[in-house]
């Protein structure tokens, strides 16, 4: 890793605009925060899912499915919940999560500036900002890392998420319908949301008011439509 991507890491948090531009000429950058999160993620699923009670969060996790399904179909879901199907389905879904979220914010980002007629940009270009400007969202991992090493093998994957929304502010059981949405949001991805409409001024030359719309547009669009399907 160069000197230079190495400030970039600490930058992006500090002084994220210097880190913003200095990133835009080495497309392959993305590597250094995309690899430093999947790191991050392993390592917290891995000792989270070896240490955890595991009879415990599958009792926990048949208890909120309720009433969808039959005894039998619970039975034969609680057969499944092995440390090794957690431990597989946590590794994996986190870091396909965070490279496929990337993918498809930089895809918009990509397909806006386009059509929008903006300063030309590469998908890869937009793909490295869309690594760095998510990379803040390690600092939610690194939190329930240290929350969970002051709390029992018996605290649920949620309990120890201590910066979503569900756990500072809704407190919803896994039961209810909206758990999932509440927990999802975190106080970074307000952050991450904050550097990305900051640097997509930055890089297109546009006004902030008007990038915050653009970025923000298809967060909006998407929960609103999540929040409708839950609830109707």
């Amino acid at each position: 890793m160069s000197n230079s991507a190495l400030a970039c890491l600490g930058n992006i948090f500090v002084e994220p605009k210097k880190a913003l531009q200095d990133i835009r000429p080495h497309i392959a950058w993305w590597l250094y925060p995309i690899i430093i999160t999947i790191i991050v993620i392993v390592a917290y699923n891995v000792w989270y899912f070896s240490t955890v009670d595991i009879g415990w969060l599958a009792n926990q996790m048949i208890a909120a499915m309720g009433d969808k399904y039959s005894g039998e179909q619970l039975d034969q879901i609680r057969q499944t919940f092995s440390r090794k199907y957690f431990l597989i389905f946590g590794i994996i879904g986190g870091t396909l999560g965070i490279v496929v979220i990337s993918l498809l914010q930089a895809l918009y980002f990509f397909m806006v500036s386009k059509i929008g007629g903006y300063e030309e940009q590469s998908y890869g270009r937009w793909f490295n900002f869309a690594a760095w400007t998510t990379f803040p969202n390690v600092l939610a991992y690194i939190a329930a890392a240290i929350a969970y090493f002051f709390a029992s093998s018996q605290t649920s994957f949620y309990a120890v998420d201590i910066t979503s929304l569900n756990t500072l502010l809704f407190h919803l059981p896994m039961s209810h319908p909206l758990m999932g949405v509440a927990s999802s949001v975190h106080l970074t991805t307000f952050w991450v949301l904050g550097l990305m409409c900051v640097g997509f001024a930055q890089w297109t030359k546009q006004s902030l008011a008007k990038s915050v719309v653009i970025v923000l547009a298809p967060w909006v669009i998407i929960y609103a439509l999540i929040l409708i399907v839950k609830l109707a």
